[in-house]
């Protein structure tokens, strides 16, 4: 080629590059302006405006049930979420989190906790302990649920007769190592005895609490990581039962669990009682760590645990990574589960998954009777947390139904029932100390 030719088509090759960068340019400030409109809009905007603009574009994405446009696009705040006397247009699971909010539930979720680690309801008029968070301080001091509720002070000398308001102020005004006591009773007629509490600004939950015959464990320490004896063994078990109580899905749930197991088949137990009563669910993921240690999988590998609908026809299917069934557990083991209203969500899908692997039959969970009603929550709907990088804030969204992994079954506003075989045990309420259902099941059920 001659030196013509070749200056002919570098001229060439010039205009062809000079074509390419320009478009490209082109296309970057529109991609800026875009951006930089999107960012002048977003932050003009005023704050509350433009987090409900993001909600609903959540929503849009997300949500598990078509709204129509026209509704959604009307929609308050308050009327999405049904605050401030409004009818909501998201389901009562759907919430929104402040960023204060929500990195609060982000440390709750993971085990850390504050406070003194109670919860309250009232019951014909008495106010009862429904829930002792494990590894707190009301744990510490002997606290159980079920107790009733009588009064707090300083000491034994300066005690209030308990109210829910006065006591909450109490509780906001102490301090990281304040001690106080705590009056509370067994039963409606006892004088109560007094606990002694030291508030915590800061303890890491623990999920999981054993106990057989003669021996009882939980986890203790700054991180819920050593497995302690304690002495809160239940006396009326068979010799060869166990007794485990799992409170949620979150955290170290399933490592807790993997370690009282250990405990379980070093003590030679023949027998297995999980309790998921108040069980209010968490996380898929320890779902289904939970599952490696309660299915049955003779196929080996990875085995799916649940799968949830999406609108719009998508399918997810969450799988464990291995049946460690056999580990832990040989083949005259029995299982049986104690079940009551406010077993929901993942502590439901936990037994659909123990169903449908033959871990248990129906005829092994025992769901307590109270009134004339007898059933599991009926929580077959999953949630998913988004948040807004650009503020912190979060939304809570239902965003799929949630299905058993071989039998296709979605318990949603059903529950298990003793329709399906499961067995109805009369309980005093939510929580009874003493535990009278387990009790009646022990002298009936277990030879």
């Amino acid at each position: 080629m001659d030196t013509s030719s070749q200056s002919q088509a570098q001229k060439k090759n010039y205009k062809i590059w000079q074509r390419i960068l320009c478009g490209f340019l082109a296309l970057l400030l529109l991609a800026l302006s875009f951006i930089g409109g999107y960012f002048f809009r977003y932050y003009t905007e005023d704050p509350a405006s433009r987090t409900l603009h993001w909600i609903k574009n959540m929503v849009r994405e997300y949500y598990y049930q078509d709204i129509p446009e026209k509704t959604l696009a009307s929609a308050t705040f308050d009327e999405l979420f049904g605050y401030n006397g409004m009818d909501a247009l998201l389901d009562d699971y759907s919430a929104y989190y402040t960023p204060e909010a929500f990195e609060a539930r982000l440390i709750s979720q993971s085990g850390g906790q504050s406070g003194i680690g109670l919860s309250f309801f009232t019951q014909s008029g008495d106010t009862k302990i429904y829930r002792v968070i494990g590894n707190s301080p009301a744990e510490e001091s002997g606290l159980k649920a079920g107790m009733y509720m009588l009064g707090y002070g300083w000491d034994e000398e300066h005690v209030a007769v308990y109210q829910s308001s006065t006591f909450s102020q109490f509780v906001a005004g102490l301090k990281d190592g304040q001690q106080f006591v705590i009056q509370a009773a067994k039963s409606s007629e006892d004088e109560g005895e007094y606990y002694t509490v030291q508030y915590k600004s800061a303890y890491t939950q623990n999920y999981v609490f054993y106990a057989d015959s003669s021996n009882s464990y939980r986890f203790t320490g700054k991180d819920a990581d050593q497995l302690t004896q304690g002495e809160t063994q239940l006396d009326f078990l068979p010799d060869d039962t166990a007794y485990v109580r799992l409170d949620s899905f979150y955290g170290d749930a399933a490592e807790q669990f993997e370690g009282v197991l250990e405990v379980f088949q070093n003590r030679n137990k023949k027998r297995l009682v999980l309790d998921l009563r108040n069980n209010g669910g968490g996380f898929l993921s320890v779902l289904c760590d939970l599952a490696e240690y309660l299915c049955r999988n003779e196929e080996g590998g990875r085995f799916p645990v649940t799968f949830a609908q999406y609108k719009g026809g998508k399918q997810g299917i969450y799988y464990a990574d291995e049946s460690r069934y056999d580990e832990y557990f040989s083949d005259d083991v029995e299982i049986s589960v104690l079940v009551n209203q406010n077993t929901a969500s993942a502590s439901e899908a936990l037994l659909g998954v123990m169903l449908d692997y033959g871990t248990i039959d129906y005829e092994d969970i025992f769901l307590a009777q109270i009134g004339d009603s007898a059933r599991s929550y009926g929580k077959g709907i999953m949630q998913s947390t988004y948040s807004n990088v650009l503020t912190g804030e979060a939304v809570t969204l239902t965003t799929a139904t949630l299905h058993w992994p071989i039998s296709n079954t979605c318990i949603q506003d059903r529950g298990i029932l003793p329709e399906d075989g499961a067995v109805a045990v009369p309980s005093n309420g939510y929580v009874d100390y003493g535990d009278a259902m387990l009790r009646q099941i022990v002298n009936d059920y277990f030879a």
